[in-house]
């Protein structure tokens, strides 16, 4: 398993991500002090994949479009088209606090055992299955993170598979790369070049380029490369700066290292989001809850 975490600081807002990549399954645990999640306003890059997602909010506030606030540890499982691919058609929610805390768990279709879909509402789970999410929020390590999925698979949530693809001991290759990638995550940048990742992890370009192509298949990066997985996750986080109580696109695009606001404006675009001004005023932290 290949674990990376990032986290910035904006204002009185803070935004913290853990990744965890393996075969079968991608977990995020993510931490939004003071920001706001809309999913009507997810990055749109690629065509929807056969992904489903068991979306667990441990604090903080959710709330469907067009229905109550909710708090309290909900999880739901999610279509891709409701998370990571939105279409026109797909039903939203937002979710907030102070903070928020949030563990997503992807997985393939088949491997889910519960109905898929936000209008089917939130999932019930045994009070061990719980107790494993706080865990894993107190200490996010890869033995925590394979402790809650036993806990979902004995509650028949996911497919036994998926805690059996577990690998205590990565190739020696993807070993080498991963730690070549890990920076890049760390500090969202999408501006080095292949031939720099090949220097750091000591590969010949054509060798990095092949266990590039290897690895991406094996732990279903979104986006398609790592290159694209970044640049997903760099939208995502300015998405969420956005939502901040504090400052202006110009602030987040400096943060997140666009440059400037109208690179951060054209990489909008290119996700098919409104402009980032445009964005603020419909997600602005409501600073309460």
């Amino acid at each position: 398993m290949h674990t990376a975490a990032t986290s910035r600081t904006f204002g009185t807002s803070t935004l913290r991500l853990t990744a965890f990549l393996e075969r079968r399954f991608r977990a995020n645990l993510m931490v939004r002090d003071r920001l706001l999640f809309d999913s009507a306003f997810v990055p749109s890059l690629n065509k929807p994949r056969s992904f489903v997602h068991l979306y667990a909010q441990l604090r903080g506030s959710f709330e469907t479009a067009g229905g109550p606030v909710v708090t309290g540890p909900q999880v739901y499982a999610l279509d891709d088209t409701e998370l990571d691919h939105r279409t026109p058609d797909s039903p939203t929610f937002r979710s907030w606090g102070r903070p928020a805390v949030i563990v997503d768990i992807r997985v393939s279709a088949a491997d889910l055992r519960v109905p898929v879909g936000l209008r089917n509402g939130p999932i019930t789970l045994p009070s061990r299955v719980w107790d494993s999410y706080g865990a894993f929020e107190a200490d996010p390590t890869d033995a925590r993170l394979h402790e809650l999925i036993v806990r979902l698979v004995e509650a028949q949530i996911l497919s036994s598979d998926v805690a059996a693809s577990v690998v205590r001991d990565e190739p020696e290759r993807f070993v080498r790369l991963w730690n070549a990638l890990r920076p890049l995550y760390e500090d969202l940048s999408t501006s080095s070049s292949l031939k720099q990742i090949a220097v750091v992890a000591k590969l010949s370009l054509r060798q990095l380029g092949r266990d590039l192509g290897d690895f991406t298949r094996t732990f279903g990066l979104y986006g398609g490369t790592f290159r694209n997985a970044i640049r997903i996750l760099r939208l995502r986080a300015a998405v969420l700066l956005l939502s901040s109580p504090e400052g202006t696109p110009t602030d987040v695009a400096r943060l997140i290292g666009y440059g400037s606001v109208d690179a951060m404006g054209r990489a909008f675009r290119d996700a098919q989001l409104p402009a980032p001004s445009v964005v603020q005023d419909a997600v602005r932290y409501p600073d309460v809850g």
